[in-house]
Formats: structure tokens, C-alpha cells, sequence
């Protein structure tokens, strides 16, 4: 089931490239570049429809020849059991096609080596959402966490090079509110159908842009805010389609130094923490109140 459906979102050609008989994916499978694996994107791109069955890409965004790149969605291990899936915004790619945050198997090495390099690189999200999850340092759990993870974007489709929504316009010749809608129709067209796919227990909501379309698509006004001891930071959660829904600041840019490797406020860390821990551990048994102060939402509030 999960293969059929990421034909449907990346094609069969980039699929093939980096999915395994055993519906693995490898972090070497990267395209370098090329110009057949570039027409093999392009001709997948635009036989894609929204939701109304209208052209997925707009006729202005092919008004430049522009070369794309495609983000897959990443995990380790085989793909069943995920229990956490993680959404982010848009990718930033210099390939052709690549994995979610570089997050796949290694090739010839076990899951569990491949789990402890991502780990090991102590600057990336894995390093920080791992330690905001679990309390063990031992390869067994950090591996046994990291198996569970699943993680995709609002929007997998961006043209290459392009780290930032103003280098994304400039390359396309489009407004930012141009580029905001089609990051919304793509995850319209695919995120509901993936998590259902994936069927988790917890979605993550990494950053503001997911957690705004997440609670505006599906109409969310039943949720809690918690505010981060010493900061101005919150993290915010929901129930859907009977999973438990976490919004967490970002793991990465500015936010990853002012929060999840903060050295002045060592204790916002620690708070995000305990915070996500009794959230995940209350929703875990539907019986159980949270036993954590939550604040209800409110429509004037901003939280980060």
C-alpha cells in the first residue's frame, strides 16, 4: 500500500531509485544529477492534478527553465510501525531527488549503524528530537526510537538550490503568496492520504508553517497551549483522526539556538521536554487526564 501511494506522489522513477523490495529506502540513492532523472521529474511534475483535478504546478511556474528537485519522504528500518510522523515545510535541494533531512538506511551498513550516524551528527534534528524523547544513550534505544520515526513536508517540491521561500520566488518569478498557496495545494493533494498510509500514533508538527496549515485545513479549535519555562516559545497539542497531534518549534536555523541547544536557558530544553513527554504519555491512555497545566486556545493568541 505504501509504495502505490508514493508512485502517486514522487513517480515511479524516483520511488524505484531510492525504495527497496523490502520498502526501505537508502540515503546513498541520491542522484547527482542528470539529465534523464531530470526529464523523469519534470514529466512526473506536471501529470500531477490537485485535488479539484486541476495541474498540480501552475502554468507561471514553468514559465523559466528551471530544474526540480524532489524531497522523499524519509525513515529507517522498513517502513512498518512508525509511530511518530514528522512534518516540516519545504525542503532545500541540490539534487535531483534526496531524503527528508538525509533521514534513510545506509547502504550495506544495520539499522542499527545507521540510526547511531544520524544520531552521532549531534547537529541535526535527529540528535535533538531523539534527546527530547528519550532519556537513554544507548545505541538499542536511541536505534529503537528512531525506527519509529517517519518524516515528510507540507510541500516536496521545490526547484533546486533554493533554501528559502525569496530564493524559491526568484527563481520561479512569483510572489511569496504564490508560492504559499502551492505549498498548501500540495499538501491538500497528499498529506492526509500519507498519515492514514503510515497510520501513526503521534504527528509532529515541525515549525509554524505546518502548524498553521495543519490547524486551518482541518478546522482544529479544540487544543492546548503550553509555554516553555523562560521563553516565549510554546508547544501546542490536538487530537485527529484519533492521533495525538504535538507542534513543536523548530529543530533547526535560529530557533535550534534559542531553544533545543540553548546554553544560557538550559531549562527550555528541558521543560520542551517534560512538556512533550507527559503529553505523549496522558494521550497514550485515553483514561488518563494530562497531568501538566494546559492552557486552552485562544483566537487572539500568536504562539511561536
Amino acid at each position: 500500500m505504501i509504495k502505490k501511494f508514493l508512485y502517486e506522489k514522487y513517480g515511479e522513477f524516483v520511488t524505484d531509485k531510492l525504495l527497496t523490495g523490502s520498502n526501505e529506502v537508502i540515503w546513498e540513492n541520491y542522484n547527482e544529477n542528470g539529465n534523464i532523472e531530470q526529464d523523469e521529474v519534470k514529466k512526473h511534475l506536471k501529470s500531477l492534478n490537485d485535488i479539484d483535478g486541476k495541474p498540480l504546478l501552475p502554468e507561471t511556474f514553468w514559465r523559466k527553465d528551471v530544474e526540480w528537485g524532489v524531497d522523499f519522504s524519509g525513515w529507517i528500518g522498513e517502513v512498518s510501525n512508525k509511530d511518530f510522523f514528522i512534518i516540516g515545510a519545504e525542503p532545500h535541494i541540490w539534487k535531483n531527488y534526496q531524503l527528508v533531512y538525509d533521514f534513510g538506511n545506509l547502504k550495506d551498513k544495520s539499522v542499527e549503524e545507521s540510526a547511531m550516524e544520524h544520531y552521532n551528527r549531534k547537529d541535526d534534528i535527529w540528535y535533538y528530537l531523539t534527546n527530547t524523547f528519550i532519556d537513554s544513550k544507548s545505541p538499542k534505544d536511541i536505534t529503537n526510537f528512531l525506527k519509529k520515526c517517519y518524516i515528510t513536508d507540507l510541500c516536496h517540491i521545490v526547484p533546486k538550490k533554493c533554501g528559502q521561500i525569496s530564493a524559491i520566488c526568484e527563481h520561479l518569478e512569483i510572489s511569496a503568496t504564490e508560492w504559499q498557496s502551492f505549498r498548501k495545494s500540495v499538501a491538500e493533494r497528499f498529506l492526509k492520504e500519507e498519515i492514514r498510509t503510515v497510520n501513526p500514533k503521534v504527528v509532529i508538527l515541525h515549525g509554524n508553517p505546518s502548524r498553521y496549515f495543519f490547524r486551518d485545513e482541518f478546522n482544529i479549535t479544540d487544543y492546548h497551549i503550553y509555554k516553555i519555562e523562560d521563553s516565549k516559545y510554546t508547544i501546542q497539542t490536538w487530537s485527529f483522526d484519533q492521533r495525538t497531534v504535538i507542534s513543536i518549534p523548530h529543530l533547526k536555523g535560529s530557533m535550534k539556538n534559542m531553544l533545543w541547544k540553548c546554553k544560557k536557558f538550559p531549562n527550555r530544553q528541558e521543560s520542551a521536554k517534560k512538556i512533550i513527554n507527559k503529553i505523549v504519555t496522558s494521550h497514550s491512555s485515553p483514561s488518563s487526564p494530562l497531568s501538566i497545566s494546559a492552557q486552552s486556545h485562544s483566537t487572539s493568541s500568536n504562539p511561536t
